[in-house]
This record gives structure tokens, sequence and C-alpha cells, in this order.
């Protein structure tokens, strides 16, 4: 397992709970589960640009939560049990 995006999937579910976007994003996360694939490749082509705003490892670790449908579930699940500690 990779702990950065392990981390990661901790660090976006605490910020979105706090910001109380939890039931948008799930939602948005579950209509576009299929293009996540897609997604991460488009990340893979803007990352030089990408890199001038935001560190290259989070990037990375933002690459492979989209590439890994199960990483992507693990996301949901985790909003979901921040919606339901609220």
């Amino acid at each position: 397992m990779n702990t950065s995006a392990d981390a990661l999937i901790e660090r976006l579910a605490h910020r979105i709970a706090r910001l109380g976007l939890v039931t948008p994003v799930v939602v948005f996360l579950e209509a576009n589960k299929p293009l996540s694939f897609v997604g991460s490749q488009a990340l893979l082509m803007l990352q030089p640009v990408m890199d001038l705003f935001v560190a290259r490892e989070l990037t990375s670790d933002l690459v492979t939560l989209l590439a890994d449908r199960d990483r992507l579930e693990m996301l949901i699940a985790r909003l979901e049990s921040e919606a339901g500690n609220k």
C-alpha cells in the first residue's frame, strides 16, 4: 500500500468534511467513477504545469488515487464515515 496516497485520502476527507461538502463530493465521485482513470492520465499530462502551483508529490498521489478504483472507493467510504460522525 502507498502510505502517502492513504494519508492523502485522510487529508482530503477531513478537509472536505470541514468545508461541509461531503454530499456533493460523494455524488460527483460516484457519477464520475468510470472516468477516474482518464482523469488520472490527464493529470499526468498536465503535471509539468501543475508542478508550478502544487508539489509534485501531491500530483503523483492524486494520480495514484484516481487511477485505482479501490482507493477511490476508500475515499468515498471515508467521506461517508465523516458525514456519519457529524
